[in-house]
């Protein structure tokens, strides 16, 4: 039709619904883990894809205690707007995301330890 904002609304509009909603045979999958890591007294790490929200997996869990959640939106998002996508991106495999580069597998790998530091053993 022509009307390419239109279509972009569309695509960020699916992609956010998408990104919103698990099926139930991987929320069950994270409810059993969650279960076997609690009768081994391990805490889980819940770490979700970078640029995507954190809510969903925070939905799966209703607010149980003792889980780490590493939210990667933020961090990427402003990572992304000062560098660009190329420079933490290889592709755009998962939408609104893709295979990190070094430096994003680095972003990423920081962001998760500084998060498990502070969360899991109280450090800085």
């Amino acid at each position: 039709m022509g009307n390419l904002e239109f279509a972009e609304e569309c695509v960020n509009q699916a992609q956010a619904i998408r990104r919103s909603c698990y099926k139930s045979i991987t929320i069950n999958s994270y409810r059993k883990l969650k279960e076997i890591l609690d009768k081994r007294s391990t805490r889980l790490v819940c770490v979700q894809y970078p640029m995507s929200s954190l809510e969903p997996l925070k939905k799966i869990f209703g607010g149980q205690e003792g889980i780490v959640f590493v939210d990667n939106e933020k961090i990427f998002k402003d990572a992304v707007r000062k560098d660009g996508y190329r420079a933490y991106f290889k592709d755009i495999f998962g939408g609104g995301f893709g295979h990190c580069t070094d430096k994003g597998n680095r972003l990423l790998t920081e962001n998760i330890a500084r998060v498990i530091l502070k969360e899991v053993f109280d450090k800085q």
